[in-house]
């Protein structure tokens, strides 16, 4: 892994091998198998020219549902996080190699979502809405119905938050904490 001049690892961090559900992932997970139920309800009692759409329907319910799961638990075990003095990173354990990094200067808040035992989920930037927000290009309404769409910079199941941001406050960034 390379890093820039002068620039220092203050702390590494390895993510527990389990999932943090905050309050939208549980309302995305009922809305997954609410989901998967209608698409199996159309595919048992569809006819021949909607029975292509009704098996796309049915595989994109069972992504929603299970399948996505399994990706964010590899990632989980194969990346670690990174805080150094300019920019955190999400590297790859097996290669070494950096896969996401942002500077400092881009990150304007840090979000922390963790239970009452310092376990939880650390975003980078505005979480995503599980609404989708009003600027997007496909929307129903006033909303673009229901977001299923990644954080892009956020570590994953940590471990003692609590030890982790007095870092953050130290390099200058805004921390907001919620409790789940």
């Amino acid at each position: 892994m390379f890093l820039n001049l002068n620039e220092v690892i203050l702390k590494e961090i390895l993510p527990k091998k389990s999932f943090f559900f905050n309050m939208t992932e549980k309302i995305r997970i009922v809305f997954s198998f609410f989901f998967l139920g209608i698409s199996i309800l159309f595919l048992v009692n569809m006819n021949a020219p909607f029975f292509i759409f009704a098996i796309v329907m049915f595989f994109t319910a069972l992504y929603i549902a299970f399948f996505r799961w399994g990706l964010r638990y590899f990632d989980l075990k194969n990346n670690y996080y990174l805080i150094t003095n300019q920019r955190i990173i999400v590297a790859e354990k097996s290669k070494k190699e950096i896969l996401k990094s942002k500077n400092f200067e881009e990150i304007k808040r840090v979000n922390v979502e963790m239970n009452h035992n310092y376990f939880g989920n650390i975003i980078f930037g505005v979480p995503e809405d599980i609404f989708g927000s009003n600027d997007e290009d496909f929307s129903f309404f006033t909303r673009g119905g229901m977001n299923f769409k990644e954080d892009e910079y956020v570590f994953l199941s940590v471990e003692n938050i609590n030890e982790i941001i007095p870092v953050f406050e130290s390099l200058g960034l805004k921390v907001n904490k919620t409790f789940y």
